[in-house]
């Protein structure tokens, strides 16, 4: 009988409220599947997904599943996911390895964080939702399907999309855009798993900003370790078991040069 493990692959970060959550997520995970369960962080926290491998692999199993807890396809699924995938094939040959994709646009997120937006007291007279940003344009384009994603599950409220870091627009910029919209009070939703630094950057701009312009500003929470969380994880553990792993690629920077030499090779 073929043993499986799964190893949960978190970004990390220093904040132990971060870290608790992650490892919240690890908990329920185990709830649910059959074998053994562990997490490791990328950076910034221990222990690292190296260990993490390491430990799961010497448990005994046939078969590992690394679970990537990312919300959008970028560098931390195909640069640090794939690195970590060749590592525990090459520690670990013995071992049958699956890579999941990212957690990606599903309806048990939209719910979530519109759950988070129904969470905040202030009315929702318009919504920004702010994303961590990334160098891979496919994943902020992610981004932008989800604000459209909660606009339409909302009736269609004013909102709009920013970015914390790496691309624009950033939180100001979405603010003043939705205020030239005519909206007076503004959720600022942050589409984030964990608590960490940048979303301390998010609040603290965005209420900066409320206070010189006489606005209504309130941050909804993070997504958390809740159980549609772990209902979109499990999407794509059950994906990598069934080796029906899809990412959304096709418009990426990493995929580009690929599909210019497919294009080429064609008769």
């Amino acid at each position: 009988m073929t043993t499986r493990g799964l190893m949960l692959m978190g970004h990390g970060t220093k904040s132990a409220k971060g870290q608790a959550q992650f490892h919240e997520l690890v908990a329920l995970a185990a709830q649910r599947f059959d074998g053994p369960v562990t997490g490791g962080f990328i950076e910034l926290a221990q222990p690292t997904m190296f260990e993490a491998v390491d430990e799961i692999a010497a448990k005994g199993i046939d078969e590992l599943i690394i679970a990537p807890v990312v919300l959008l396809p970028a560098g931390h699924l195909k640069d640090d996911a794939a690195e970590l995938t060749n590592y525990a094939r090459r520690q670990w040959p013995q071992l049958v390895v699956h890579l999941a994709s990212d957690l990606g646009t599903t309806a048990e997120l939209i719910t979530r964080l519109n759950q988070c937006i129904d969470g905040v007291d202030e009315a929702t007279e318009a919504i920004l939702v702010v994303g961590r940003g990334a160098s891979d344009p496919s994943a902020n384009a992610e981004l932008h399907a989800i604000t459209r994603l909660v606009s339409e599950s909302r009736g269609y409220p004013k909102t709009h999309t920013a970015f914390v870091s790496l691309t624009p627009p950033d939180v100001t910029t979405g603010l003043e855009t939705l205020a030239l919209l005519g909206a007076q009070s503004v959720v600022v939703a942050p589409y984030f798993l964990f608590h960490g630094v940048l979303l301390d950057r998010i609040a603290s701009q965005a209420l900066d900003w409320a206070t010189t312009h006489h606005m209504t500003v309130a941050i909804s929470e993070e997504l958390g370790p809740h159980p549609l969380v772990i209902d979109a994880l499990w999407l794509r553990v059950q994906e990598a078991i069934g080796g029906d792993v899809r990412t959304n690629c096709d418009t990426c920077l990493y995929r580009s040069p690929l599909s210019i030499t497919s294009a080429t090779a064609l008769p």
